[in-house]
């Protein structure tokens, strides 16, 4: 089930039959670095220009007029009241173990304080309590005094936080929600967690923006209550104002290509975003453009659009489109799809433009997305030149309790063949640690083929790393396939696989210091298919009929052939596109050159009619 955009009502959030880890912070070896994979142009629509009628950056610290409260749901005495602050979390489920604070809000007015709900710190065995599944539930919630928006009929709140929580779909969890009451009494809530899911950190900071005006417009003792019950992480508000209602004003948010929000219900897929793309995939499964649309002004937007433009790497605009017209009705989240999809016809770097209109609103800010179209890659990364460029932080993947299996699901939208997965290695890893690529059957982790061992070198740590599978294997169309890095457990050499942002996908680890149960992570993984003949299965008595040097160089290698027989040569770059080709090597010594080319990786592949190998070029 995916994502469901509802004010009040709680959302829940689930992938597939995998269960959701309480713990899965424990296997990332440090904070994650948020990767810039997404661009807003005009980024500002998601804070007001307007001159605030109320506002408090606390500047002067915990106002004094406001109160805070925290319960223990479970009777104990660990609470946790809002405090003001400057110095981030101090919890212990980053890895300091509390020592230091981190993570802290970058609001507009961060360097004056701002407030902090600091659960996992407050919920911590250091503080008189139990860890891990033991934590208890604590209510927390911060007040304001009354404020007097009597003259103002069109109100909205808008503030700068910053989130993170897990549980979300346990019914003692409670989102982080603002509660709004003109008598203190009677409260109407608003979820304002946008969606996020389990041990994900919300957007730093993440704007928000809500129309109180039915509850708010024309009252004089207006309260403001942030309010949630968590049991770990942390919640951050601050620069928090209310400005008069624009009568027209669409937001958009939750761009996605793949189909993630209302595509998979029609194709039974998914929905992932294909970053890396092969073309016979894309062509069999057209990019599937959608978007979130809030209406946040004071009344309803007729003939509400989401528009789409997709451009290649030059910025010419291949292709547009746009949904079906709607009435956007006031506070209204509506998930809109554009009527026709996008089928790519050349390979290469694509933008992917997302903005809504209505017919009182020309346009939102306008949101892009990127995506390579290959010939032979199937990724979920941002790592455009892979060359680690936009590596994230990493998973555990050999550890010493036990050897961890980390994957990204693909869905196979065309009969093909896998013969080998590519991963990026954290810098974090040790060189001497083993491990071995697998695949999967997604429905029911069904465990289909793997690699011979490999042991990390020097050149594997903060790289990219190509193993082949012992035998090419067939994926069939309708069919999801897990693609999988095992790790092996090691009192000292650990290694560890990248991540990245993505959000429209899935992602799983086998918790091999535990039961072995699977589990959704997260954050994608930097781990990516590779099809066809491109990374053939590696024969290593073949191999020693070549010898290949420089490598790297400057474009300029030999290619030594021992045996003086007939061979073909064909190189690739990383997206899969050919950039030289000879049918015909026989002479002993052949000197190819690529400088033509930029630098880079490529991939080298030597064969005749019943064998190949592969060798990774470096043109420095």
């Amino acid at each position: 089930m995916k994502k469901f955009y509802l004010i009040i009502i709680l959302i829940t959030y689930s992938f597939i039959s995998f269960s959701q880890s309480e713990l899965m912070n424990n296997y990332l070896d440090f904070p994650e670095t948020n990767i810039a994979n997404d661009v807003a142009v005009n980024p500002n629509n998601n804070s007001s220009s307007l001159t605030p009628i109320w506002s408090e950056d606390f500047s002067g610290g915990f106002p004094v007029l406001w109160s805070t409260n925290s319960t223990n749901m479970s009777g104990a005495f660990a609470t946790c009241p809002w405090v003001w602050t400057t110095d981030g979390t101090w919890g212990y489920w980053n890895g300091n173990n509390g020592a230091s604070p981190s993570n802290g809000i970058t609001s507009t007015s961060a360097a004056d304080g701002y407030l902090i709900c600091d659960t996992d710190s407050a919920n911590h065995y250091a503080n008189g309590q139990p860890s891990g599944s033991t934590y208890q539930y604590i209510e927390s919630l911060v007040t304001t005094n009354a404020i007097d928006l009597s003259a103002y009929p069109a109100v909205s709140l808008e503030f700068e936080h910053l989130f993170r929580y897990n549980n979300l779909g346990n019914g003692s969890f409670t989102p982080p929600t603002v509660y709004v009451s003109s008598d203190s009494v009677n409260w109407t809530p608003y979820l304002v967690n946008s969606g996020i899911a389990n041990n994900t950190q919300s957007s730093n900071p993440e704007y928000t923006s809500i129309n109180i005006s039915n509850v708010a417009g024309n009252q004089s003792t207006v309260y403001i209550r942030f309010c949630w019950v968590a049991r770990c992480y942390y919640w951050m508000i601050d620069d928090i104002k209310i400005v008069e209602t624009d009568p027209n004003r669409l937001e958009i948010s939750d761009h996605t290509y793949g189909g993630w929000w209302l595509g998979y219900q029609a194709t039974g897929d998914i929905g992932i975003d294909y970053t890396f793309n092969p073309m016979n995939q894309a062509n069999q499964n057209p990019y599937r453009m959608e978007a979130v649309v809030k209406n946040n002004g004071a009344t309803s937007q007729a003939n509400t659009k989401l528009h789409t433009s997709v451009s290649d790497a030059l910025g010419n605009v291949i292709t547009t489109a746009s949904s079906n017209p709607i009435t956007s009705m006031v506070n209204g989240y509506d998930t809109l799809a554009t009527n026709t999809n996008f089928s790519p016809t050349s390979y290469g770097y694509h933008d992917i433009s997302f903005w809504a209109s209505s017919d009182s609103f020309p346009s939102t800010d306008t949101l892009i997305r990127g995506t390579v179209v290959t010939d032979t890659v199937y990724g979920v990364d941002y790592d455009w030149n892979t060359d680690g460029a936009n590596a994230g932080s990493g998973y555990f993947l050999g550890r010493s309790c036990g050897g961890q299996v980390l994957a990204n699901a693909f869905d196979i939208y065309e009969n093909t063949t896998l013969t080998s997965i590519s991963f990026h290695v954290n810098d974090k890893s040790c060189v001497g640690a083993e491990l071995n690529i697998e695949l999967y059957e997604t429905n029911g982790q069904i465990w289909l083929e793997e690699s011979d061992p490999h042991i990390l070198t020097a050149s594997d740590i903060n790289s990219w790393v190509t193993i082949p599978l012992l035998t090419p294997y067939p994926l069939f169309a309708g069919t999801s396939y897990m693609a999988a890095v095992r790790g092996r457990q090691h009192p000292l050499d650990t290694s560890l696989i990248s991540s990245t942002t993505n959000p429209n996908t899935s992602r799983y680890l086998q918790d091999n210091c535990g039961s072995g149960t699977w589990y959704t992570i997260s954050k994608a993984l930097l781990i990516r298919m590779n099809f066809g003949t491109i990374n053939a299965i590696n024969d290593q008595n073949y191999k020693l009929n070549f010898n290949i040097f420089p490598n790297p160089n400057d474009g300029k290698f030999i290619i030594e052939n021992l045996h003086n027989e007939l061979y073909d040569v064909v190189i690739h770059n990383v997206f899969g596109q050919q950039v030289y080709h000879d049918n015909n090597i026989k002479d002993l010594k052949n000197e190819i050159n690529l400088s033509q080319f930029s630098s880079g990786i490529y991939i080298l592949k030597i064969s005749d009619k019943i064998s190949a190998f592969t060798q990774k070029l470096v043109v420095e």
